[in-house]
């Protein structure tokens, strides 16, 4: 309950109705939408998992406003404890209502019969928003409640920002090439993830 009151419900509010928009596109066209909805691609760009109509329609802005709930919160609880970098927060809490306006009308397209390429359009949502992301972190300049002093913070989130933006670059490439190169994009995030997380212990270690 002491966490709600760090809330901000105004940002959540809006953000929140944004995630809900496409029901509106959803209820205009929905004598034209199929009753089985595709709510999940190959790599080829075939759909291989689908849903009601009813339930993609209205249930899934409904998860979403969930998730972007949580999301809010957890930024709101994080900036609490180690200071707040405003731009950054901005981004990531609009990331969740983007997504989720864009991936609906995307499928809403490819169900009623128009060529999306669902690869190309997620590929491109996610390299922006690692170029978004990572733009931002070389900016941030708070370690409150961390035990890391305000030199070695900083390079960290630089390292992560720079790598980030580079990461997101590919991914945007990526989409205008072979689906192959998508893949290799994918697979890199895990080599990544150990590689930051190795960085991180050898700056905080480092005297």
């Amino acid at each position: 309950m002491k966490y709600l009151k760090l809330f901000k419900w105004k940002i959540f509010a809006l953000t929140g109705a944004v995630c809900l928009l496409p029901i509106v596109p959803g209820l205009i066209l929905w004598n034209r939408l199929p009753e089985s909805i595709p709510i999940h691609f190959d790599i080829n760009n075939n759909p291989d998992n689908f849903a009601s109509k009813g339930f993609f329609v209205f249930a899934m802005p409904a998860i979403m406003v969930l998730f972007q709930f949580i999301s809010c919160l957890v930024c709101d609880i994080n900036n609490e404890k180690h200071g707040e970098s405003k731009r950054f927060t901005a981004v990531a809490k609009w990331i969740i209502p983007v997504l989720t306006v864009l991936l609906q009308m995307m499928t809403f397209a490819f169900s009623l019969g128009y060529k999306v390429d669902i690869r190309v359009g997620a590929v491109l949502i996610v390299g922006c928003m690692f170029i978004a992301l990572g733009n931002y972190l070389p900016k941030l300049n708070y370690v409150k409640n961390y035990k890391i002093d305000t030199v070695k913070a900083r390079k960290i989130n630089r390292f992560t920002g720079i790598s980030m933006v580079i990461l997101g670059a590919l991914f945007v490439v990526s989409a205008f090439l072979p689906t192959i190169f998508s893949v290799i994009c994918l697979c890199l995030l895990i080599p990544y993830s150990v590689v930051l997380v190795c960085y991180m212990a050898y700056v905080i270690k480092k005297k």
